[in-house]
């Protein structure tokens, strides 16, 4: 397989998803964009670089390019539904590469492209398939680490007075958990490495935010009554 085969599957996946409407999410509104699901996957495929950076397993370049193309394809079908995602963009991709033969025969494996689609999502399954390990791990990284700022600062009213308080309870009480599960999730040592830098980073942030707002936790102790009474 060469690697003009990921800019086919970048043109692909652009072509088939651009303008059409989305409506899955009510808190982190950008996700309704189409240009989401091109965002998200082209990430998807840096992680899955980042990560192969840090193994040594020894894949083959077939391998290395079919787990990026399934990358860049593994949320296509979210364009049409969320829920069953995977299993809809796998029927996608096979029709895709079905009326492209000249792509289908350039392939060393295309079944297993389309495997590693319809089973991207379940992360709690066993796999054994060290390319879906890969795929899955890429997939959970995104969205973690200072997007998860961002994230959780959409869980907070704007208007709120106690913005900042609030976002730093929610990062120290929510989002840092959040990560510490997305450990156990984790299949390789490179994205676990990656994961650490990122908690450490958010934690680091915290801290900093905390240390920002020392002194506004007196504001609502102070007792106005007392003080016209005296």
């Amino acid at each position: 397989m060469k690697e003009h085969i990921l800019d086919q599957g970048r043109k692909f996946l652009i072509s088939y998803i651009k303008d059409k409407e989305v409506n899955h999410d009510r808190v982190h509104l950008w996700r309704n964009n189409w240009e989401f699901i091109g965002l998200h996957s082209f990430r998807v495929e840096s992680y899955v670089n980042k990560i192969l950076g840090r193994e040594n397993r020894g894949l083959s370049e077939g391998e290395i390019i079919l787990t990026r193309l399934a990358a860049i394809l593994h949320d296509i079908g979210r364009i049409i539904k969320k829920e069953g995602h995977a299993l809809k963009g796998r029927e996608i991709v096979h029709n895709w590469l079905k009326e492209n033969p000249s792509i289908y025969n350039s392939m060393e494996e295309p079944n297993r492209l389309l495997y590693l689609i319809e089973k991207h999502s379940n992360k709690r399954e066993d796999e054994e398939d060290y390319c879906l390990k890969v795929l899955r791990d890429a997939d959970i990284l995104d969205e973690i680490g200072v997007l998860s700022i961002f994230m959780a600062s959409n869980w907070i009213d704007k208007r709120d007075p106690y913005f900042f308080q609030k976002l730093q309870d929610r990062i120290g009480n929510f989002e840092i958990d959040f990560i510490d599960r997305g450990f156990k999730l984790l299949n390789t040592d490179g994205a676990k490495s990656i994961l650490k830098e990122k908690r450490e980073f958010i934690v680091k942030f915290n801290e900093q935010l905390k240390d920002e707002l020392i002194g506004t936790e007196m504001f609502g102790q102070v007792n106005l009554e007392d003080y016209f009474n005296n």
